[in-house]
């Protein structure tokens, strides 16, 4: 029997004699208590109505919570015994967090998907470079399941999601019970895994400026065309006049503990015309810039060859 309470939420979950849930005092609750045989035994699971009932759950249950929405990254954790028991808080229904909005400020709900994100003309024009990641990611079954605000709490990286937000120069938006806060996503993440996010907060919200009259390349690199971990991925904005760069954000993926931007390249670019020598020049610097590892997928001193190789693709996509 599990009792949770607050001053909007009390409810009871019970085992019946047929094997069902109960959720009482009578109130529409989806609400489950798994008794095994189905891969997530030690699990409750309970779906708020508003995003002020979710927040107070999280306040209320605090280490013992687990946001989920798509599921595209937790259900696997649950299947490899990562993650063993806890209460699953399901998102998914609050449309409160599905909004897309590209106004001077683009901003995107935690809850909208990668899919969402592929099909929509606003964000091609206002964020391009995110457009570009989305239809690279993984597969149409996993793109419709997979949440913005996931991708970004999952803190893989190697996330597709967070390179080219983070070359969009993108803000968090995080709310708790306690108030809001906006974290830009070199803060947001502090190591493989690890972000800045409390017990009791939640991702509600992704903003980035307008980028419209900027122009960018988003570039992965894995093993296969589809459901690849990238080996090294990179995104590229551009201020351009002619050929000439007046700024530049880049920001890479699976080239150091976490997504990083590449800021001595990006000085470097600055005000430069583009030629085959700055090119060359901004490869050889990135490449140094990154920070990578040998895994089973490929060596550290691959990764910082691909880095440059990648760097000089995406520069010649740009500006052809």
């Amino acid at each position: 029997m599990h009792l949770y309470q607050s001053e909007r939420l009390y409810f009871l979950i019970d085992e019946k004699k047929d094997g069902n849930q109960a959720a009482s005092p009578g109130r529409e609750l989806c609400s489950y208590q798994s008794k095994g045989g189905n891969g997530v035994e030690g699990f409750n699971y309970i779906c708020p109505k508003s995003k002020q009932e979710a927040l107070m759950m999280l306040a209320e249950l605090g280490k013992k919570a687990r946001i989920v929405a798509g599921c595209t990254n937790i259900l696997p954790n649950i299947q490899a015994k990562k993650l063993t028991a806890g209460v699953l808080i399901d998102i998914s229904r609050l449309d409160e967090l599905k909004s897309i909005e590209a106004k001077e400020i683009v901003f995107l709900g935690s809850l909208v998907t990668v899919a969402q994100i592929a099909e929509s003309s606003s964000i091609n024009q206002a964020g391009g470079v995110l457009w570009q990641a989305s239809q690279q990611f993984a597969d149409p079954l996993v793109r419709n399941r997979a949440t913005i605000g996931g991708n970004l709490a999952n803190a893989s990286p190697a996330s597709d999601g967070a390179v080219p937000l983070l070359a969009l120069n993108a803000e968090v938006v995080i709310e708790s019970t306690r108030g809001t806060r906006n974290v830009s996503l070199p803060e947001f993440f502090v190591g493989p895994g690890k972000t800045t996010l409390a017990d009791d907060e939640l991702i509600t919200g992704i903003a980035f400026p307008n980028a419209s009259n900027w122009q960018g390349a988003f570039i992965k690199f894995g093993l296969r065309r589809s459901m690849a971990v990238s080996l090294a991925s990179i995104g590229v904005v551009v201020d351009l006049d002619g050929r000439r760069i007046k700024d530049a954000r880049i920001a890479l993926g699976a080239l150091a503990p976490t997504p990083m931007r590449a800021l001595q390249t990006e000085h470097f670019l600055k005000q430069k015309d583009v030629d085959g020598d700055v090119i060359e020049k901004a490869a050889e610097i990135i490449s140094a810039e990154v920070q990578p590892i040998s895994d089973v997928r490929a060596s550290k001193e691959y990764r910082s060859y691909l880095a440059g190789v990648l760097f000089k693709r995406a520069l010649e996509k740009i500006i052809g």
